[in-house]
C-alpha cells in the first residue's frame, strides 16, 4: 500500500486527500466551481482529511488599480483546509503565459500546504487544464498518486487547441485514476485520447444536501389561481440555448396568462434575450431573476413546476439534480450530460436546438404535471446523486488506488 510518512501533521487515522480544482469559488455563495467545494465539504464530513489549494488569476479589465498584485489566504471551510491565491492575468492575449503563472502559483500553494499539513495520500484534481497538469507533475516528482476528474465542456465544443491537447495528454498520462462526470463525456475522451481508452470511470457530481432539507412542496400550479411556471437557470451564453427556449415558449404558451417562464442567471446575451422577449410580446410572461446564489436557486425551484435545460452541450447538469432533489420534473436537451441523469419518470429529453420539439415537450409536461410523483423524484435522486452516494464511490476509488501500491514511475520524495 501507499505509505505517507508526512501525514502525521493532519492525522494518520484517515485518508488525506488534497483537492486541486482548476477553478474554485471565493466564498460559499459564489456559483463558479461550487460543485468542487461541495464535494470537498462532503468528503470532509465523511471523516476524510481534506485540503484544497486554489490559485486564481483575475482579469486586468475587471479590477481597479488598488487591487493589482497578488495575495494568498487560508480558510478552514467547514473542516476543509483551503488555501487560495489571487493574482493577475498579466497576459490577457497569451493563454499559455497565464497558464504558467497559474501553475507556478499552484506549486507555491502546494509547498505551503505540505509544510503546514503534511504530504497528502492522494491528490484529486478537477479538470486537466490546469489542475490536472499541475497534479500530474507534482505527483510524479513527490510520489503522490493522482485522481483526475474531467468536467470541461471544451472537449465536446471543440475548443481545445493543439497545444492544450498535448497538456491534457500529459495530465491524463500522469494520473492513476481518470473519472468523467458523465458516460457521454467518458466516451468522447476515449475517442479523443485513445491511450486512455480503458481507464475511464464515471462518477457524477453531488447534489448539495440542503436541497433535501426542505419538505417536498407542491408546484405553483397546485393552486387553481396560480400560474404554471417553468424555470431555467444558466449563464446567458449561446451554448445555454435560452434563445431556443424563448422561441419554444412562445410557440407553446404565448398569450396564455397563467403560464410563466422564469430565467435565472446573467451573461453576455442577457440584453438580447430581454429584447427577444419584448419582440415576441411576452413581457408579462417571462421573468428575469438575475444571478442566484444556492439558497435562491432552491427557493426558485420550490416556486416553479418544471425545470427546463435548453443547452446545446453539457458535461453533466448540476441544476438538473437539484431540481429532482426538490421533487421537480425536468425537460432537458440530449446534450451530453442530462442523458445519464433523467430516467423513467423524471421528465422528458429532447433534441438540442429543436424549437418545435421543445415546445411540444413543454405542452406535454403541462398537461401531465399531475402524473409526476415529487417524493419519488426526490428518492431516486437521493439514491444516485446524494452526498452519501457519491462519497461512497469516491472513497472506494481512493482505497483501491492506495491498496495497489506505489507505481514504479513514482518515487516518494520529501516535502
Amino acid at each position: 500500500m501507499y505509505h505517507n510518512q508526512y501525514n502525521s501533521k493532519i492525522g494518520s487515522s484517515s485518508m488525506h486527500i488534497l483537492i486541486l480544482p482548476s477553478w474554485y469559488p471565493d466564498h460559499a455563495n459564489e456559483v463558479g466551481g461550487v460543485f468542487f467545494r461541495e464535494q470537498a465539504v462532503a468528503l470532509a464530513k465523511s471523516g476524510l482529511a481534506i485540503g484544497v489549494i486554489a490559485p486564481k488569476l483575475r482579469s486586468l479589465r475587471r479590477l481597479p488599480l488598488v487591487n493589482f498584485g497578488s495575495r494568498s489566504e487560508y480558510e478552514n471551510d467547514r473542516g476543509v483546509h483551503t488555501y487560495r491565491w489571487h493574482g493577475m492575468a498579466w497576459f490577457p492575449r497569451i493563454s499559455y503565459a497565464n497558464s504558467l503563472l497559474w501553475l507556478k502559483a499552484g506549486r507555491r500553494l502546494f509547498d505551503r500546504y505540505v509544510a503546514e499539513h503534511g504530504m497528502p495520500d492522494i491528490i484529486h484534481a478537477h479538470s486537466a487544464l490546469n489542475a490536472g497538469l499541475l497534479a500530474a507533475s507534482i505527483g510524479q516528482q513527490r510520489g503522490v498518486p493522482v485522481v483526475l476528474t474531467e468536467h470541461s465542456s471544451a472537449f465536446g465544443r471543440r475548443l481545445v487547441s493543439d497545444r492544450q491537447k498535448r497538456q491534457v495528454s500529459q495530465a491524463f498520462h500522469g494520473s492513476q485514476r481518470l473519472i468523467a462526470v458523465s458516460p457521454q463525456l467518458a466516451t468522447l475522451l476515449r475517442e479523443e485520447y485513445p491511450a486512455t481508452e480503458e481507464r475511464w470511470l464515471w462518477v457524477p457530481n453531488i447534489v448539495n444536501s440542503r436541497f433535501f432539507d426542505r419538505p417536498v412542496s407542491k408546484g405553483s400550479s397546485s393552486s387553481r389561481s396560480a400560474s404554471f411556471r417553468l424555470l431555467n437557470i444558466a449563464m446567458m451564453t449561446p451554448n445555454k440555448g435560452q434563445e431556443d427556449l424563448l422561441k419554444a415558449f412562445a410557440k407553446a404558451f404565448k398569450g396564455i396568462k397563467d403560464v410563466e417562464l422564469w430565467l435565472g442567471g446573467d451573461g453576455p446575451l442577457r440584453k438580447e434575450l430581454e429584447t427577444s422577449t419584448k419582440l415576441l410580446g411576452m413581457d408579462t410572461q417571462v421573468k428575469f431573476l438575475g444571478i442566484l446564489n444556492r439558497h435562491q436557486v432552491q427557493n426558485a425551484l420550490h416556486q416553479t413546476d418544471v425545470f427546463v435545460l435548453s443547452s446545446h452541450y453539457e458535461t453533466f447538469g448540476v441544476v438538473i439534480i437539484e431540481a429532482l432533489a426538490v421533487g421537480r420534473p425536468v425537460i432537458a436537451t440530449r446534450c451530453g450530460g442530462p442523458e445519464c441523469i433523467i430516467g423513467e419518470g423524471d421528465g422528458l429529453v429532447v433534441t438540442p436546438q429543436d424549437v418545435d420539439e421543445l415546445a411540444e415537450a413543454m405542452r406535454t409536461m403541462r398537461m401531465n404535471i399531475g402524473s409526476y410523483d415529487a417524493e419519488a423524484l426526490r428518492a431516486r435522486c437521493r439514491a444516485r446523486f446524494s452526498e452519501d452516494a457519491v462519497v461512497k464511490q469516491l472513497t472506494a476509488i481512493y482505497r483501491g488506488l492506495l491498496a495497489e501500491g506505489l507505481p514504479r514511475s513514482l518515487s516518494r520524495k520529501g516535502p
